[in-house]
């Protein structure tokens, strides 16, 4: 079956090791939207945080969408209309919060607008990691109770993630989808979410099938849409569970512009 979307995880895999895209990278991409070929970026961040990529992508019409907060939140682009979000409550949270106190994690509770560091746990370092979001420093007793959040982050050197991963409870495993898109970072959303499901949801939009869908990714977020793409692409500076469930890897990394050159070559562009 042939290729109708693309869908790209951000960094590692489309975005330069600079959070930069490449003139390639625009321009293979500009190639294929030109082919009505529908791209979907795939990432952890809220819409407003990779609107500057939408924009130099031209991806920003009423015919786009985006699959943002690792997949809670599926958007049309031009309208900010919501095709499809999942989320938690601050109820459901509260034994993450009680394990982090326990093995001195941060966390960065997120509704769908702000990012809630806890006040009372470490210090984060997901404020350094996304500098344009909006914080409001809070305790976690002051959280809004009616509030919908879509994800409660872990952002702390890797030997300190590797340690309290050791002992995470296995109420939390199944609790929440628990997954990691870099070394430093370890991301817990409800369990229904993953970026194959919201793909889902507008390949049922388009009347496509999974079979017509290419993903493109390099770390364990990434996993899941890799494993249900017709062909799944995982970057040569990805992890290794990833490269072990793709079905193609790029022959070099994303600073080389891996994504445009396996493209320019599948689609002979």
């Amino acid at each position: 079956m042939s290729i109708h979307m693309i869908a790209f995880d951000l960094d590692g895999t489309l975005l330069n090791d600079a959070k930069e895209l490449a003139p390639a990278t625009i321009t293979t991409l500009q190639q294929l939207a030109a082919r009505d070929v529908q791209l979907v970026l795939c990432t952890g961040r809220p819409i407003n945080a990779i609107w500057r990529y939408l924009a130099l992508l031209e991806l920003t019409g009423v015919n786009n969408y985006v699959v943002t907060f690792n997949g809670a939140l599926v958007q049309q682009v031009a309208t900010k209309k919501i095709l499809a979000q999942h989320s938690l409550t601050k109820q459901s949270l509260t034994p993450l919060v009680e394990f982090a106190q326990q093995v001195n994690w941060p966390l960065d509770v997120l509704d769908f607008e702000q990012v809630y560091p806890l006040t009372e746990l470490a210090p984060s370092l997901y404020q350094q990691m996304n500098p344009n979001l909006k914080f409001i420093p809070q305790t976690f007793t002051s959280l809004p109770n009616d509030l919908n959040y879509s994800k409660a982050v872990v952002a702390a050197d890797h030997e300190r993630l590797v340690q309290g991963q050791l002992q995470l409870p296995a109420q939390l495993a199944t609790t929440f989808n628990v997954a990691s898109s870099r070394t430093n970072l370890l991301e817990f959303s409800p369990t229904t979410v993953t970026k194959a499901t919201a793909l889902d949801v507008l390949l049922q939009r388009f009347g496509w099938q999974r079979a017509n869908l290419m993903a493109f990714g390099d770390q364990l977020n990434d996993l899941s849409m890799l494993q249900a793409a017709g062909v799944g692409v995982a970057m040569s500076n990805g992890v290794p569970e990833i490269k072990a469930a793709a079905e193609r890897i790029t022959t070099v990394n994303n600073d080389q512009d891996g994504v445009a050159r396996f493209l320019q070559d599948y689609f002979n562009l």
